[in-house]
């Protein structure tokens, strides 16, 4: 038997490749203490639940609640990150990203079916409030306060809350991954696989292409952005009440909450926790979020954009 550790990008969690008689397997190593609805629990009940729904995830073979030991199918180590080239490859990258947006709208749709929240370890759905103190305020504390150590002034709650108010009144009763992304995507044999899926969540359905198109660790261009948000649009339709306007205005809303959630998350994990990887990813999130301020809801937020940008 031979037991390799892996790179666990942001999670306290440990991961092991395990190789044995010839097959390899994941080891997921994370002791939770607690009899409540753990991450663990909820990463078996949702791999299971997805797995079941034809959703590609691995395939998870035995959980160990008590050791908080969790054995799953090995996907190799490709992830979407490492294929995604859109100077050198357009049309083969843009083809995984067409698959990967199918894997989307299913989970979204099929997913939701028969979908249990009581498993769900961190909170059961993206609300208003989920909004304001998970991703707004995160954001806040740990770039602002933390980061660029800087207290910019209180317009901004005012428009914290504006942004909930709008998100929040987009459907939310599809299933959300909440980081899909090119980290949390494999690709094995030409096939993307969803890992990561232990914080799904019901939500709305722009939330997730949102993490998707503007993922600082690829950069999707301007161009290719747009053309996937309508291949998505076309085949979500059906199931929300918005024209293409109303679609692309709401998403943009999502994609500067998304935007900020990953600026909160990018200075806490390489100032608190000295994952300095991240670091590198902050300049081209600011990037894209400049571009969400200044073109796309260009006056709705000044104070954000003036504390930002100015």
């Amino acid at each position: 038997m031979f037991i390799k550790p892996i790179f666990a990008d942001g999670s306290s969690r440990r991961f092991y490749r395990i190789s044995f008689q010839s097959r390899t397997f994941l080891l997921i190593h994370n002791p939770c203490d607690s009899e409540d609805i753990n991450e663990n629990d909820s990463y078996w009940y949702i791999g299971r639940h997805l797995y079941k729904k034809g959703i590609p995830v691995p395939r998870l073979y035995l959980y160990e609640r008590k050791k908080g030991i969790i054995w799953l199918e090995d996907l190799g180590e490709i992830h979407l990150q490492d294929v995604a080239d859109f100077k050198q490859n357009l049309d083969s990258t843009l083809r995984y990203y067409e698959k990967v947006l199918e894997i989307l709208l299913k989970l979204s749709i099929e997913g939701k079916k028969g979908f249990n929240p009581k498993y769900c370890y961190d909170t059961v759905c993206y609300d208003f409030e989920f909004i304001v103190k998970r991703e707004l305020f995160y954001f806040y504390k740990e770039f602002f306060l933390s980061y660029k150590k800087e207290d910019p002034s209180s317009g901004i709650e005012k428009e914290f809350f504006k942004l909930a108010q709008i998100v929040s009144q987009i459907p939310n009763d599809f299933l959300m991954h909440r980081d899909f992304q090119s980290r949390n995507i494999m690709i094995k044999e030409s096939t993307p696989y969803i890992i990561d899926f232990q914080g799904a969540r019901f939500g709305p359905p722009t939330y997730d292409l949102a993490s998707l198109l503007i993922d600082p660790y690829v950069g999707i261009p301007d161009k290719c952005q747009i053309k996937l948000l309508k291949d998505f649009f076309l085949d979500i339709t059906r199931y929300l009440p918005y024209c293409w306007n109303e679609f692309l205005e709401l998403f943009w809303h999502t994609a500067l909450c998304r935007n900020l959630q990953i600026l909160g998350a990018f200075s806490y994990l390489s100032l608190k926790k000295k994952k300095y990887y991240f670091k590198r990813f902050i300049k081209p999130a600011l990037n894209q979020l400049e571009k969400i301020l200044t073109i796309y809801l260009k006056g709705r937020f000044p104070a954000l954009k003036s504390a930002l940008f100015c």
